[in-house]
C-alpha cells in the first residue's frame, strides 16, 4: 500500500467510525421514541377506558328509552369491525405502504447517483489529464482541475445533513442550476479545447459533463420532491381513529370491571406499531440522517478532493517552472481578455463582466471574446496543421523551462 493510499484511507475511516457511531446514538433514540408512547398507552388504558365509558354513558344515547347496551351488541359494533375498520385500516395500509417504498426508493436512487457522479468526476479527471496533461498546458490543467473541484465542494454540501435547505435555497434565488461545470464547458469549447493535446479527450470530457449535469438533476429533483404536509396529517388521523375504534369495540361493562390485562396490551401494542411505523417515517424524510442514513456514499467525494488538490499543486508546481514573463508574454498574445486565465477564472470572469457591463453605453466598444492573433491560433489549431502546432507548443513550454532554470542556476549561483 502506497504512502498516498494510506493518507487517502486514514481520513475515510475515522469518518465512518463516527457516522457508525452517531447512527447508533440515533437508534437507540428511535428506540426509546417507539416505546414511550407504547408502555404510556399500557399504563394510560384504564384511564383512558373510563374515560371513553363515562363519555358514551352520558352523551352516547339521545333518549333514556333506548338499551344502549343492545343498541351496541346489535349496531355500532357491527358496524364498527365490519364497515369502519377495514375501511380505516385499507386506506392505512395503502398510505403507509407507499409512503415507505417512496422514501426508500429515493434513498436507494439518490446513492445510486451520487455512485455515478463519483464515478464519472474521476473520469472527468483523466480526461482533463488527457487534454492538457503536457507542459505546455499546465496552467489550463490548474484552472480545469479548479473548476472541477469547486463542483466537488458543492456535491458534498449537497451530500450532508441540511442539503435539502440549501437546495430549496438556491431554487428559490432562480440558482438550482448553477455549477462549475458549465465554466468547464466553455473552455472544451474554446481555445483551451482546441488547444488540448487529445481532441478525443475534449470529446470524451464535453460527454461526461453532460452526465454529470443529468445526474445532478435528476438528484436534485429527488431531493426537493417530498411529502406535503396534507399527507402526514391524512397518516395521523388515520392512526388515530383505528386507536379510537378499537376503544370504542372494547367498551363493555364487563371489560371494564375486570380492567382485562388481554386488552390492556393490545391497546399498547396498538400504539406501539403506529409509534414505530411513525419513527421509521420521521427516519426516511431526511436521507442523510438516522438509521437509513446514506451519508457514507460521499465519503468518496473527500477522497476525490485530496486527489484534485494533489493533482492542482503539482500543475502549479509544473507551471511554475516557466518564467512568469514568458507566461505573461503567452497570454497577452493569445489571450487579451481573459488575463490571467492560467490561474485562476475569478479576475477573468470580473474583467469580462464588466466589459459586457459596457455594451450598450454610447461610445463604448463592442467585447470580443478573441483577439485577431488568439483567433489565428484557434484556426491554427482547428485546421490542418493543428497537431504540429500542439507539437510546436509543447516544445515551446519545454525550452522555455530549460532556459528558466538556467537562467535561475545563474542568478542563484551569483548570488
Amino acid at each position: 500500500m502506497t504512502l498516498s493510499s494510506c493518507v487517502f484511507i486514514e481520513p475515510s475511516r475515522e469518518i465512518n467510525e463516527q457516522e457508525d457511531e452517531s447512527r447508533t446514538r440515533e437508534d437507540y433514540l428511535f428506540i426509546l421514541v417507539a416505546l414511550v408512547p407504547c408502555i404510556m398507552a399500557f399504563f394510560l388504558w384504564e384511564n383512558i377506558s373510563l374515560a371513553l365509558a363515562t363519555f358514551i354513558d352520558e352523551h352516547g344515547a339521545v333518549g333514556r328509552a333506548v338499551d344502549g347496551r343492545e343498541f351496541a351488541n346489535s349496531l355500532i359494533r357491527p358496524t364498527i369491525t365490519g364497515v369502519v375498520v377495514p375501511v380505516i385500516s385499507i386506506a392505512l395500509a395503502t398510505l403507509l405502504s407507499n409512503t415507505v417504498n417512496i422514501l426508500r426508493e429515493r434513498q436507494v436512487n439518490l446513492r445510486s447517483l451520487i455512485n455515478k457522479e463519483a464515478c464519472d468526476l474521476r473520469l472527468l479527471r483523466r480526461a482533463i489529464f488527457g487534454m492538457f496533461g503536457t507542459r505546455q498546458h499546465a496552467g489550463r490543467r490548474s484552472r480545469a482541475l479548479t473548476l472541477m473541484i469547486s463542483y466537488v465542494d458543492q456535491l458534498d454540501r449537497e451530500c450532508h445533513q441540511g442539503a435539502i435547505d440549501i437546495l430549496e435555497e438556491l431554487e428559490l434565488s432562480g440558482g438550482i442550476a448553477t455549477n462549475e461545470l458549465d465554466r468547464l464547458s466553455s473552455m472544451l469549447h474554446g481555445v483551451e479545447g482546441a488547444a488540448a493535446s487529445r481532441q478525443g479527450s475534449v470529446g470524451a470530457a464535453d460527454g461526461i459533463i453532460g452526465r454529470l449535469n443529468e445526474y445532478r438533476s435528476e438528484r436534485v429533483a429527488l431531493l426537493l420532491t417530498d411529502f406535503p404536509d396534507l399527507h402526514w396529517v391524512v397518516l395521523i388521523a388515520l392512526s388515530v381513529s383505528i386507536c379510537l375504534t378499537f376503544l370504542l369495540e372494547s367498551n363493555q361493562a364487563l371489560n371494564q370491571y375486570l380492567n382485562s390485562i388481554q386488552l390492556r396490551s393490545l391497546f399498547a401494542l396498538l400504539v406501539g406499531v403506529f409509534s414505530a411505523t411513525a419513527t421509521l417515517c420521521l427516519d426516511l424524510v431526511d436521507p442523510f440522517t438516522g438509521s437509513f442514513s446514506i451519508v457514507s456514499a460521499s465519503a468518496q467525494v473527500g477522497d476525490l478532493r485530496l486527489c484534485l488538490q494533489e493533482d492542482i499543486r503539482e500543475a502549479n508546481a509544473e507551471a511554475g517552472e516557466i518564467s512568469s514573463r514568458t507566461m505573461n508574454a503567452l497570454r497577452d498574445l493569445f489571450q487579451p481578455i481573459v488575463s490571467d486565465g492560467e490561474r485562476g477564472t475569478e479576475k477573468s470572469e470580473e474583467k469580462s463582466s464588466g466589459a459586457y457591463e459596457e455594451v450598450g453605453k454610447l461610445g463604448s466598444p463592442t467585447p470580443t471574446r478573441y483577439s485577431m492573433l488568439s483567433t489565428i491560433y484557434f484556426h491554427l489549431l482547428t485546421g490542418p496543421f493543428g497537431s504540429q502546432v500542439r507539437a510546436l507548443g509543447d516544445l515551446f513550454a519545454w525550452v522555455a523551462t530549460i532556459i528558466t532554470k538556467r537562467i535561475r542556476w545563474v542568478l542563484n549561483w551569483r548570488r
